[in-house]
């Protein structure tokens, strides 16, 4: 069952209403889904400021297009002349610019709202599901950058360096964005074509049961009509689910992709090794194409699958289209290298969900060979770890060694115990309960050996901890193998 719901800001404006974007001001502008959006206004010329707890690299970058960007947060931050403020429901409703601007009559806009305003006038590709969002979504953005389409996008982590998940490509053109459930939001962004990766129950401090995570799937791909197109995940027992809503009537065309033999866009000989991956693609009318995609995972070949059954919604040309799609290079945090120190390799996983974190392991097992593997793992938040501390142990236990780590007081230490104990109950090895990433880095670090993979696994700051880990093992005595 989900939590107490925690208070949340009320939208002065909902999904599909109107919002003037000419002066915008973003509370907490450098969050993964804020960022691209600011960007995006940027571009397009718009006035855009906004605020963050923070200063980071994504956000100096934005500041380089000539965003004002304060650190902290305070009620004079909020420009006189703001036409709307935007956030996103992790901002408090006590946030001082939020009171400010109700005071002063500026429109308090949710980031959903402010994404469906841009998307207005375009093609629209709405990228939404439990895992693989922005992988899937980054795929059809550099995609058809390449193919000189010159799309607008926006995608929830960076697609090359720091604060570039967002661009203004042309006005008339596709748009591609990554949507977010896991507030309800999405209800009333408008879109063409819907992606949806995957359904899997998530976010139980929002959504009481899985179907009601189903149901708000059902809501938003039935407002595209008769005439839009759904992409569903032909292996995902959501999707199947959803698909089951959807027969009849008057909704969109589905569409579907997998390695199930009944998937319009069917996937076989899924392979993942060296740091690379690859598969058959056989689309309808006898297609045929080969992906060869330079990330790994074999999970990353199902939205490569995806992201062309999207491109032949839109009528782009596959042929070019899978050779563009060749030299996609991922996003940021989805098993990204975060270097290399004594023999050590080091990756970076965004890894929240326990079907993800078992996608991640698995592919730091192929990258291992023979070498161990070493998990980092931060969980995000107490409800999900309440919902499905099971999950988490057993997919943490196919690593060879787990270092868990707290989230500044967020996670009762008692939890992060049981789920230790649990991952060496479902076979694993639980080495430590840490309550800093320094004492959890040194841990890792002090276990880690000649040709093993370290995974450092968890939202937040997590990421910033591979320059760290890298300088830990450097003062260690050489390993040798």
């Amino acid at each position: 069952m989900a939590e107490t719901a925690v208070p949340k800001i009320v939208p002065s404006v909902s999904a599909g209403e109107p919002v003037d974007l000419t002066r915008p001001h973003f509370v907490g502008i450098g969050g993964a889904g804020m960022l691209p959006v600011a960007r995006v206004c940027a571009e397009r010329g718009f006035a855009v400021s906004g605020s963050d707890v923070r200063a980071s690299e994504q956000v100096e970058n934005l500041a380089r297009l000539g965003v004002s960007v304060r650190t902290g947060h305070a009620a004079e931050h909020l420009p006189a002349d703001a036409t709307a403020l935007v956030f996103t429901h992790a901002i408090a409703p006590d946030n001082p610019e939020i009171l400010a601007a109700r005071l002063r009559g500026v429109p308090v806009v949710h980031r959903s709202a402010a994404l469906s305003v841009l998307m207005a006038g375009h093609k629209a590709v709405g990228v939404l599901g439990t895992h693989g969002k922005s992988s899937t979504a980054g795929m059809l953005a550099v995609t058809l950058s390449r193919m000189g389409q010159n799309p607008s996008y926006m995608v929830g982590a960076d697609l090359e360096e720091p604060g570039s998940g967002g661009r203004a490509g042309g006005e008339s053109g596709l748009f591609v964005a990554e949507i977010d459930e896991s507030d309800r939001t999405l209800l009333g962004v408008g879109v063409d074509v819907a992606v949806v990766t995957n359904i899997g129950y998530d976010h139980p401090e929002n959504y009481a049961r899985p179907a009601d995570y189903v149901d708000v799937f059902e809501q938003f791909v039935r407002g595209l009509g008769p005439d839009g197109i759904v992409v569903l995940n032909a292996d995902s027992p959501g999707c199947r689910e959803l698909e089951s809503r959807l027969r009849g009537g008057d909704g969109p065309q589905v569409v579907t992709f997998g390695e199930s033999p009944s998937a319009n866009w069917r996937l076989t000989q899924l392979a993942s090794a060296g740091g690379r991956s690859s598969a058959l693609l056989h689309g309808p009318h006898g297609r045929e194409f080969y992906l060869g995609l330079r990330i790994p995972g074999v999970h990353q070949l199902l939205n490569a699958a995806a992201a062309m059954a999207a491109l032949d919604a839109l009528g782009q040309d596959l042929d070019l289209a899978t050779e563009q799609l060749g030299y996609f290079d991922g996003v940021q945090r989805r098993m990204t290298s975060a270097g290399m120190m004594a023999a050590v390799r080091i990756f970076d996983s965004y890894a929240h969900h326990p079907d993800e974190v078992a996608a991640d392991v698995k592919t730091a097992r192929g990258l291992a060979g023979e070498g161990r593997v070493i998990t980092v793992f931060r969980p995000t938040g107490q409800a999900r770890l309440d919902a499905f501390g099971g999950q988490f142990a057993t997919a943490l236990a196919g690593s060879d060694a787990v270092v868990l780590v707290g989230d500044a007081g967020s996670i009762s230490e008692a939890s992060l115990g049981e789920l230790s104990v649990s991952i060496s109950q479902a076979g694993g090895s639980a080495l430590a309960v840490e309550t800093t990433r320094e004492a959890a880095v040194a841990c890792a670090a002090d276990e880690a050996q000649h040709g093993d993979v370290v995974v450092l696994m968890g939202t937040g700051d997590l990421s910033e901890c591979g320059l760290m880990l890298r300088r830990a093992l450097a003062d260690m005595t050489p390993l040798v193998a």
